[in-house]
């Protein structure tokens, strides 16, 4: 970490500067996060998320709500927990997960 000299009357300066993420290795986990896009086919809403170094077993479902999902994943080598909030009411019991090139596709059904 790289720490800058402050003088007496700058004793309560940001903070912010005197962190070097490089340093840290954070840039990593602090502003890399998947990309999401959420697609509506009429009966069907397709999600589509970043899921770089992610086979068809590292994404998981925990929980489908009505309007909502909450969804496992390695990204990037980090297993990440995510909930994504949907535009319409969907089927808890219907989905399908495939995993290709790095991006998961889920496919649930609307109510």
């Amino acid at each position: 970490m790289v720490r800058k000299r402050r003088n007496d009357d700058d004793a309560f300066g940001n903070v912010w500067d005197d962190i070097s993420y490089d340093d840290l290795g954070l840039h990593h986990f602090v502003l890399s996060e998947p990309m999401l896009e959420i697609r509506d086919y009429g009966d069907i809403i397709k999600v589509l998320v970043e899921a770089s170094g992610s086979e068809d077993g590292d994404v998981a479902i925990e929980r489908i709500r009505t309007k909502s999902l909450d969804l496992v994943l390695k990204y990037k080598g980090r297993h990440i927990r995510k909930r994504i909030e949907l535009p319409t009411r969907v089927k808890p019991s219907d989905y399908a997960i495939k995993v290709k090139n790095g991006v998961a596709q889920i496919l649930l059904h609307k109510e």
